[in-house]
């Protein structure tokens, strides 16, 4: 018996260093990768009244709220501002900001990136936050749902009912952002991990060295980005800070619409938010369009470069500040002051950038 007991013992000993190696091993790797297409396909899929749509979108449901087999919720958000802001205006800048994520997801969710465990585990925690900020949109469209259901047969635009539907589109600032991380981690890893030089300098190289190639298989990628830039941009200077959400939900001789600025920056996503051909690069090569195209090439790096350059100053003015209180504060610190003209210069870069993207895409529509 003493035997037996003895062997046991000594193979639970030779166990144990195993044990610790693999215990070691998991936490050195970080979080999987491979994992995160269907972790960030969980979070979406937990909440009643968000979908995944058979493409692999986010959508928010308001028919599941039904009264006597009405959809009143829905009916409201089809037809009546401010209610109507929510599919207009707040879903399509939540649309437009999980561009990059939608259209790169896949390619990042793979173990066979060399991805640094801090950044692997970065990321996780930015889904993380994904999911409190998408827990707090469910839970306040939810509260709006049940005021309405309690004025449904009164008034559905009353203060007490404004007063959530304000809350319910604050809520969105932290959805937002929550979205931007995401999207600034996963861009790294796709930029600087699964593709390389991403950010040739063309300028280094003569015409006839010049592959347009390198531009075009790359260029979509920057396009989805760069989406993201522009709603990052319209979001933090238009958005956050609950100024909008005020004018919008409050009753001067009627609720009012956004403004053309939001219009401004649609037309500004539409004009790159296109597709081309996958032989473009080489018809290119080898049309009278190549030397345009290669000078617009150089354009775009140089544009990059600044970007990245001033990237972290960026984010730090935008933690900062609230942008639109201090544009509107007379009194405003002479730091305050230096964000926003931090954020303003980001801006004029990303509208720029935006251009030539544009230019790009002209050429190769006119091939």
């Amino acid at each position: 018996m003493k035997r037996k007991m003895w062997f046991t013992l000594l193979l639970c000993l030779l166990l144990i260093p195993g044990a610790l190696i693999f215990t070691a091993c998991g936490e050195t790797e970080g979080y999987q990768l491979s994992e995160l297409r269907s972790d960030f396909n969980a979070i979406v899929t937990k909440y009643d009244n968000v979908n995944l749509t058979s493409d692999e979108r986010i959508e928010f449901d308001y028919s599941i709220y039904t009264y006597q087999n009405e959809q009143y919720f829905t009916d409201l958000v089809n037809s009546s501002k401010p209610y109507s802001h929510l599919n207009n205006f707040y879903n399509k800048l939540f649309d437009n900001s999980l561009q990059f994520i939608y259209n790169y997801i896949n390619r990042c969710s793979t173990n066979e990136l060399d991805v640094e465990r801090e950044k692997k585990n970065e990321l996780k925690t930015y889904l993380q936050e994904f999911d409190s900020a998408l827990n707090d949109v469910s839970l306040n469209t939810s509260l709006v749902a049940e005021i309405l259901r309690f004025n449904i047969n009164g008034n559905m635009f009353n203060s007490v009912c404004m007063n959530r539907l304000k809350n319910l589109f604050d809520s969105y600032d932290d959805l937002y952002l929550s979205v931007y991380n995401i999207t600034d981690c996963l861009s790294d890893i796709y930029f600087n991990y699964a593709l390389s030089d991403y950010n040739f300098d063309f300028s280094s190289i003569d015409l006839d060295q010049f592959d347009a190639n390198r531009v075009a298989n790359i260029l979509d990628s920057k396009i989805q980005y760069n989406i993201v830039c522009l709603t990052r941009d319209y979001t933090e200077r238009k958005v956050e800070g609950g100024s909008l959400s005020e004018r919008l939900t409050t009753d001067t001789n009627g609720f009012p619409t956004v403004g053309p600025d939001f219009e401004e920056y649609q037309i500004k996503v539409s004009q790159v938010d296109r597709t081309f051909s996958a032989t473009i690069g080489d018809e290119i090569n080898y049309s009278v369009y190549k030397q345009d195209f290669f000078e617009l090439s150089i354009k775009l790096y140089n544009l990059q470069t600044i970007l990245n350059n001033n990237y972290d100053i960026y984010i730090q003015a935008c933690q900062d500040v609230v942008y639109s209180r201090v544009t509107s504060d007379i009194n405003a610190s002479d730091y305050e002051s230096l964000c926003l003209n931090v954020i303003d210069n980001h801006s004029y870069i990303v509208d720029e950038y935006n251009a030539v993207l544009i230019d790009l895409l002209t050429i190769m529509e006119n091939i």
